[in-house]
């Protein structure tokens, strides 16, 4: 299997209860299409979204990404690697600088200089930076510009949007893929990569919360005017709670919970009578018993309630509650229960939906799927640095060859810096 690096686009997103990988190619025409899928159980190499054990997580990438190759008939050399962090913290910050030159026209090199006059900060030695996203520009005092080059003025400003973890997190991972022999092209929060995959220039312009539900973390970020201003992740927290909860209530194992869970759980009164019962295994393998439907939601409410209200009360602090004028967003592998978005809409009171990847072609309709957010989001990721480099080849007089993928890029990343 040979692989041709400039169009094959692999994600990987590590989470605490499985890992993904999807193989995607980009063809002459600029078009993009999934051509491989591998998932395996992660169950003892990850906890609350940090690498515990590094042989484990070896062997589950191994699966999963041997899974992909043999689908998709092509060897894996360079990953976009999705990752919670730990400790993720996130900061908005401005800069500065003067325009030089005679014409006063603002240039490639004098947003570089800006935006590193903005990250400037103080970051302590056991943190690494993340990402920097601009949030936007101001010029000569006109704020709320996206795209400053090729004006004229003599001040520009930037307002840009710093994550940071911690580097021990972040090293773990890169080890990880140090012992299977593959490169890692990028390391996104996966945050950042679920926002890529499931909100709207709609959502982001007008403000929105995102919500991404794993299974042992929550990760949210805010965004408004098209870019983020608020990140972070909520670890020991997640789906995992709501199955422990289920299975101290009705008594059951955790296996069992897990699947009553998935096939029956329900979030909010209005889903379900009083009347409707469901067979669960009864404590000890002795057969079932039957119970109330409506039980469920007096487990299941009670855990998404102080879950929201926790995300609440945080952005509440930061001051950006005002901020979701676009509603919230719920992705994730725990966001599918049924009634969760009316328990949502009851603590932020404003709308909410459940946040689902656009489909792909090639085999991507199966990834069409919340808990698939990251992953498709890793996607694009991967994409949007490859259309880049085809803007820098034009750029340097190579042709526009490929129109095609910077329409589509236009379309799919318009408003996003």
């Amino acid at each position: 299997m040979k692989e041709r690096s400039e169009e094959i686009i692999t994600a990987i997103d590590i989470g605490s209860s499985k890992i993904v990988t999807v193989i995607s190619e980009v063809d002459e025409n600029g078009s993009i299409s999934v051509i491989g899928i591998g998932r395996s159980k992660n169950n003892d190499g990850v906890r609350n979204g940090v690498v515990i054990n590094i042989n484990s997580v070896v062997e589950s990438l191994g699966e999963s990404i041997n899974e992909a190759e043999m689908q998709a008939g092509r060897e894996i050399k360079s990953v976009y690697v999705g990752v919670s962090g730990k400790d993720v913290e996130s900061i908005n910050s401005k800069g500065v600088v003067a325009i030089a030159g005679s014409d006063k026209e603002i240039r490639d090199y004098d947003v570089e200089r800006v935006i590193e006059n903005a990250k400037a900060v103080p970051i302590p030695l056991d943190r690494e930076i993340l990402h920097i996203i601009p949030q936007g520009f101001t010029v000569d005092g006109q704020d709320n510009i996206r795209h400053p080059v090729g004006m004229v003025g003599t001040r520009l400003e930037s307002q840009i949007h710093i994550v940071t973890t911690a580097v021990s997190s972040i090293q773990n991972v890169k080890r990880c893929f140090e012992r299977i022999g593959v490169n890692v092209r990028n390391i996104v929060l996966q945050n950042i990569a679920s926002a890529r995959a499931v909100l709207t220039s709609d959502e982001k312009e007008l403000g929105v919360l995102l919500v991404d539900i794993g299974s042992e973390t929550v990760k949210v970020s805010v965004y408004h005017k098209q870019a983020p201003i608020y990140s972070t992740i909520y670890h020991k927290l997640g789906g995992y709670l709501v199955t422990s909860d289920l299975s101290i209530g009705l008594k059951v194992s955790i296996a069992n919970a897990e699947k009553i869970k998935t096939d029956f759980g329900i979030a909010d009164y209005s889903y379900v009578s009083e009347e409707e019962a469901i067979e669960i295994p009864s404590i000890g393998g002795r057969g079932t018993k039957v119970i109330p439907k409506i039980n469920l939601v007096h487990i299941i409410k009670p855990r998404l309630m102080e879950i929201f209200g926790m995300i609440k009360d945080d952005i509440e602090k930061k001051g950006y509650l005002d901020m979701i004028t676009g509603g919230v967003v719920v992705t994730g592998g725990s966001s599918y229960l049924p009634g969760l978005l009316e328990v949502c809409q009851e603590v932020f009171n404003v709308h909410a939906r459940v946040g689902i990847p656009k489909k792909m072609a090639g085999i991507g309709d199966k990834l069409v799927s919340p808990e698939y957010s990251v992953a498709c989001g890793l996607v694009l990721w991967g994409y949007e640095n490859y259309a880049r480099n085809l803007d820098w080849q034009d750029n340097k007089g190579k042709g526009d060859k490929d129109k095609g993928i910077k329409k589509w890029f236009k379309d799919i990343f318009e408003g996003f810096f």
